[in-house]
């Protein structure tokens, strides 16, 4: 399939990874602000769960929507008008005076994000399968990395002024959207060959065809497993590791300005992570996609994320949490481009932009489900259960991802 789309790819790929790594830092920016945004409002807990939960919630149910869409008239008008309107979405946030305006800002933002799967979509059309890994581990990379900074910046920026982080993020993700404009040209591939944009049949077609089905389900399962993680660590670390942030005895239930206290620890701890998985996902991926293949790699991500979740669940002392976090960065990293990347040789040309788009989905429900499954589990069996939860749910995907290999993997090799 030639030169001339290696040769597309090579050119398109870098104004790809901007655009997507502006775009999550601006996402990434107003992250740690929610609690405190909540907090000057008089937000109960509720009410800040549903508000973490509103973005991701218009992401699940809008994603496969801007993909189909991104399949009939194009992905460059997709991934540039939809940041301009996330800049927007940032500039609501930045100017917000109550939770109404909050909640306002997080929906559009995630009604409009579509840019991560588009992104996915672009790179599927402009490399060639034995590639396409290497070019989703760029855009993982660029996920992580803008996610990693994000917050670091958002957290020091609240102490110029409450408006300054969502006027920043505003200005980033209209960069990213000149960027896009001035060096990011259309595919030519796929264009007027999608169906209806409002429609069930990608799901239909994922829940009946096992190659497909496959893959999002791993996806899920990785996403859910990570999330939980995510949003325990803090009071696992305040519930078996107070001194570690600055509490001089175990806390059970937090309050929230323990919390806030202990989230720049945490912070730091998560900035190494997602800064580790962007690595890989952006260098070492290249390396391990031609020696071991991708049906190989969706078996070690989930074991290798699954090994560090139990090292942290068992974990006595300090040292031990450390030694997990250093590994998860390598499940992390080498699970979700593999994935993808399957995922869309898995599918026809034409539909790359539905597909992935309906994966954004489910790892947009993986992170509305895995807090609160995480935070349940954490209330009836305490700070260590929610971790070996999680890396029973990866155990299985170890088991699934291992019959899928055995079952497909042939076929990819004569494709690639």
């Amino acid at each position: 399939m030639s030169h001339s789309r290696s040769s597309s790819g090579r050119s398109s790929l870098l104004p790809v990874f901007l655009t997507v790594f502006i775009d999550l830092l601006g996402f990434g920016i107003v992250i740690p602000l929610l609690p405190i945004y909540s907090e000057a409002y008089r937000a109960g807990e509720l009410q800040l769960g549903l508000l973490f939960a509103s973005f991701s919630a218009m992401q699940l149910v809008f994603a496969p929507f801007w993909g189909r869409l991104s399949d009939r008239i194009g992905r460059r008008p997709v991934l540039i008008g939809g940041l301009v309107v996330t800049a927007f979405s940032y500039l609501l946030f930045g100017l917000a005076t109550n939770m109404v305006m909050l909640f306002a800002a997080r929906m559009l933002a995630g009604f409009f994000g579509a840019n991560v799967a588009t992104a996915q979509a672009y790179v599927a059309d402009v490399t060639e399968p034995r590639d396409r890994a290497k070019g989703m581990g760029m855009i993982g990379a660029a996920f992580g990395l803008g996610f990693t900074f994000g917050p670091l910046i958002g957290g020091e920026m609240v102490g110029v002024s409450m408006m300054a982080p969502g006027f920043v993020a505003a200005g980033l993700s209209a960069t990213a959207a000149v960027v896009g404009f001035l060096r990011l040209p259309e595919p030519p591939r796929h264009r007027g060959t999608a169906t209806r944009i409002f429609s069930f049949d990608t799901l239909l077609v994922a829940l009946r065809e096992p190659r497909i089905g496959t893959l999002h389900l791993l996806y899920f399962l990785g996403i859910l497993a990570f999330s939980g993680f995510e949003s325990m660590f803090v009071r696992f670390g305040l519930a078996k590791f107070p001194h570690i942030f600055g509490v001089p005895e175990a806390i059970s239930e937090a309050t929230m300005d323990q919390i806030l206290g202990a989230a720049p620890i945490a912070g730091r701890y998560m900035f190494a992570i997602g800064l580790i998985a962007a690595v890989i996902q952006g260098g070492l991926i290249r390396r391990l996609v031609p020696r071991f293949g991708e049906t190989r790699l969706i078996v070690a991500g989930p074991f290798f994320l699954g090994v560090a979740l139990t090292v942290i669940g068992l974990a006595s002392s300090w040292t031990m949490v450390i030694v997990g976090c250093a590994v998860m960065p390598l499940g992390f990293g080498i699970n979700n481009p593999s994935v993808q990347g399957l995922l869309s040789r898995a599918v026809s040309a034409e539909r790359q932009g539905a597909f992935l788009g309906l994966n954004q989905s489910l790892g947009s429900l993986a992170r509305v489900v895995g807090p609160v499954v995480a935070g349940a589990i954490f209330q009836w069996g305490g700070a260590s259960l929610p971790f070996f939860f999680s890396s029973a749910l990866l155990l299985i995907a170890v088991f699934v991802a291992a019959q899928y290999g055995r079952r497909y993997a042939a076929s990819f090799r004569e494709e690639a």
